[in-house]
């Protein structure tokens, strides 16, 4: 057995660290690019489209541009449209929460001999302590959503320049290559360009069914503003495992809030029946295995990636390693890697057939 020398080993781990040194001190760079390369192979095939149909490449990206443009603008229309709504009930939601509160507090009187009066001082007074910190808060926060104004032009831009170049760039990446190895490439490149839209596609289709089923059911129980809570609870599900629960908080509050204490179970049913179909049917059949990595790394891939880059990276290292995944398939010598990241685990008897099905129809 080949043993592996110290010195290859150390410069093994120095080149992990410095790598990781690097996205992490790179993020505010690498974070819209890494978003605008998803949205590329998202929009590559609509972009081909186009430019068959006569539109020249630069407009043919344009359009895409605009397109993304129109989904982030009718998103924000509809927040805004549902949550006017929310603003006219809240009268009769701060009156529910001050009786919930004239409760809570007369259960501390009850438990701890602190009367009412006392227990208002007491917050007034730790109040007062966090107010500097609340200001501290409240311009990171401004700072937080100039920084995300900034990142959203820089992903817009960096999309309708890789989309107007892509050949350009697949031609340099080509380039680089030797010869004999040039079709290697090219396969892995149309791999790539495959996985990362799959992922997209696979994931908003997951969402507006969640969405679909959220609004129907909230509707059906009585909840209300059914549909803004629908919108903003599957928001959150952008990001692996985490964003379902993040997510469901919302409708949950809102039912508590409502003064009906029988809409939350009702509310909790809808969530876990919305979920469970999502997780076992609509995932598997809009996703698949397009990502094909093992559930561990999948798990890794979402530790890290909210360790480097916060939020962002909790929807995108998944998909960046499921692109390392298939740059090491690639590489024989990297062969041991891409084992190691893959899934081993088959697609269900039921998924292939339905599958098999969709194929004849096609």
């Amino acid at each position: 057995m080949r043993s592996i020398s110290l010195p290859r080993a150390n410069g093994l781990l120095l080149l992990a660290l410095l790598s990781v040194a690097l996205l992490y001190v790179g993020r505010l760079f690498f974070i819209p690019l890494a978003f605008a390369l998803l949205l590329a192979m998202l929009l590559r095939p609509v972009s081909n489209w186009l430019e068959r149909r006569g539109l020249g490449r630069a407009g043919a990206a344009l359009v895409c541009l605009l397109l993304v443009l129109a989904f982030i603008g009718g998103l924000a229309w509809l927040i805004s449209e549902q949550g006017s709504r929310i603003a006219d009930d809240w009268p009769q939601l701060q009156a529910r929460l001050d009786q919930e509160l004239a409760k809570g507090q007369q259960l501390v009187q009850e438990k701890f001999g602190v009367a009412p009066q006392k227990q208002v001082q007491l917050v007034r007074e730790q109040l007062a302590k966090v107010s500097q910190s609340i200001s501290r808060f409240v311009g990171t926060s401004l700072k937080g959503l100039l920084g995300v104004v900034g990142g959203l032009v820089l992903v817009l831009l960096y999309l309708f320049f890789l989309l107007w170049q892509r050949r350009k760039f697949r031609q340099f990446a080509l380039q680089l290559a030797t010869p004999d190895n040039r079709p290697e490439v090219d396969r892995m490149l149309d791999q790539i360009s495959k996985v990362g839209g799959q992922y997209l596609v696979g994931r908003l289709l997951s969402m507006v069914f969640i969405a679909a089923v959220y609004a129907i059911g909230f509707s059906i129980i009585g909840l209300k503003n059914a549909l803004l809570l629908s919108v903003i609870a599957v928001l959150p599900t952008l990001v692996p495992y985490v964003g379902a629960y993040i997510g469901a908080a919302f409708p949950l509050v809102m039912a508590l809030a409502g003064g009906e204490s029988g809409l939350v179970l009702p509310t909790i049913g809808v969530i876990v029946l919305a979920q469970f179909i999502d997780n076992n049917i609509i995932e598997p059949l809009v996703m698949g295995s397009a990502l094909h990595l093992s559930p561990l790394f999948t798990i890794v891939a979402v530790v890290l990636g909210e360790l480097l880059w916060g939020i962002p990276g909790m929807i995108l290292f998944e998909p960046l390693l499921a692109i390392i995944r298939i740059g090491c398939s690639h590489v024989p010598a990297l062969h041991p890697y891409a084992y190691l990241l893959e899934d081993e685990m088959r697609e269900p008897r039921w998924l292939k057939q339905v599958k098999r099905v969709f194929r004849r129809k096609a």
